[in-house]
């Protein structure tokens, strides 16, 4: 767990020492109320200590921290009772701290105090090979607060909702999900991964279809063979008419997810020199079988949106593209990545014009991913937000720490985020984003 200290006349080097000790690690220290809301903007932890001080104990502090999902706790001596303005805040977690340097960090350690603003997703129990698109159950729809609570996330990312819900009965039926980036690797695969991993985690039956006609790369980034990419066998299967639920279990594999839980995966083109393989027509066909073969698809489409009938004199011929905008028109949602950098946020905006003339802009999904402030500065939450709406009239945009640990971890382990780094910062965001989609309707 990420911990903050803002605990003036207190010893902080005995309390670091105890929450090191207890295994959780240090995010930062402040000593007063600004420096506490600059080191917030900047990153956001899981817990901030607050001392009973009237420097740190305010309540601007503490609506901050519960704006951002952090959990506040006070921190007072074992021989002292908390002071009158202290209890008007309202806090319940109390840390004492006693004269011998020891502090009983075990309420830390509950996840289910912690206040979350992400709501959990319903579970789906897994879909027959053979079973229609009809949906598998009704649970109670997103009302509209939920849905803007869920669209508008605050700056920095909320506690971990719980990984997988119990009971709840899933909602509308079978989805298929595209998930796409401008040139210049995003990280449009790591989060498509993700969010075949979360959906199966939660019960739901998944496809993750690689699409990227410009070369796949799902299946190294799983530790999978690829000799006979399976989307392009599934698209020649199409093109003859002959794909079955049976054909899309023999030329598909199974990718873990956490829990036990697993997802199907066709892996793309290794050679992109294999692109006309992957016709307009084909890639929506399979779609529409696997529409009917799993409740979720998630698709991992090229970036290019670039239509290049001018530059052909046979109109018929396929088109490299074709299967990507293919794609973005047969899917349901569509999450847009760009990196949140300079240079990645101009390239997003650049062409989300061209996106929007593609697909509905009520379909779209902005992530910015790699929010980080060696590139951006202060504050490079709002400044990202605010460089959207600006530039593009983007105000729902879900935003993603970097976390460069957790995608080397999944990397070097050959599986999803999810999976290799359950509580990191890009878990976070991609649980985030699967419960707006499914939500958001």
């Amino acid at each position: 767990m990420l911990v903050a200290l803002a605990i003036p006349g207190m010893n902080a080097d005995a309390i670091e020492l105890a929450v090191l000790r207890a295994g959780h690690r240090v995010a930062w220290r402040a000593s007063d109320h600004d420096e506490i809301l600059t080191q917030l903007a900047q990153r956001a932890p899981d817990v901030v200590l607050l001392a009973d001080h009237p420097a740190v104990a305010t309540a601007t502090v503490i609506g901050s921290c519960d704006l951002l999902g952090v959990r506040s706790c006070l921190v007072i001596a074992a021989d002292v009772n908390l002071s009158v303005g202290a209890q008007r805040l309202g806090l319940h977690d109390v840390l004492r701290f006693d004269a011998d340097g020891s502090l009983n960090l075990a309420m830390l350690a509950h996840d289910d105090a912690v206040t979350s603003a992400v709501p959990p997703m319903p579970a789906s129990p897994p879909a027959e090979s053979d079973a229609s698109a009809t949906p598998l159950g009704t649970g109670e729809p997103a009302t509209a607060s939920r849905a803007a609570a869920v669209v508008d996330p605050p700056r920095a990312q909320p506690a971990f909702p719980p990984s997988v819900s119990s009971s709840a009965a899933p909602s509308g039926a079978p989805r298929v999900i595209a998930v796409w980036g401008p040139a210049g690797a995003p990280g449009r695969t790591t989060v498509a991964i993700g969010l075949a991993a979360e959906f199966a985690a939660r019960g739901f039956a998944v496809c993750l279809a690689d699409a990227d006609t410009y070369g796949g790369t799902v299946a190294p980034a799983l530790g999978l063979l690829d000799e006979s990419p399976g989307f392009a066998a599934a698209c020649r299967l199409a093109g003859a008419e002959t794909l079955t639920h049976s054909e899309l279990d023999r030329v598909s594999q199974s990718a873990p997810a956490a829990g036990g839980a697993t997802f199907a995966v066709l892996t793309g083109i290794g050679r992109p020199h294999r692109w006309p393989e992957l016709s307009s027509s084909r890639v929506t066909a399979v779609l529409e079988q696997c529409r009917r073969w799993r409740t979720v698809t998630i698709i991992d489409a090229g970036f290019s949106l670039e239509t290049d009938e001018e530059i052909s004199s046979d109109v018929a011929a396929p088109r490299r593209n074709a299967a990507t905008i293919a794609a973005l028109r047969a899917a349901d949602d569509v999450v847009a990545v760009g990196a949140a950098d300079p240079l990645g946020l101009a390239r997003l905006l650049r062409t989300h014009a061209d996106l929007l003339e593609t697909v509905d802009g009520a379909r779209v999904r902005i992530v910015a991913n790699r929010v980080r402030a060696s590139v951006l500065g202060i504050d490079p939450h709002g400044q990202v937000r605010q460089t959207l709406d600006r530039f593009g009239g983007i105000r729902d945009a879900v935003l993603i720490d970097d976390d460069r640990d957790a995608a080397d971890a999944a990397l070097l382990t050959a599986r999803a985020v999810p999976l290799a780094a359950p509580r990191s910062y890009m878990c976070r965001g991609i649980v985030f984003i699967a419960v707006s989609v499914w939500f958001v309707v």
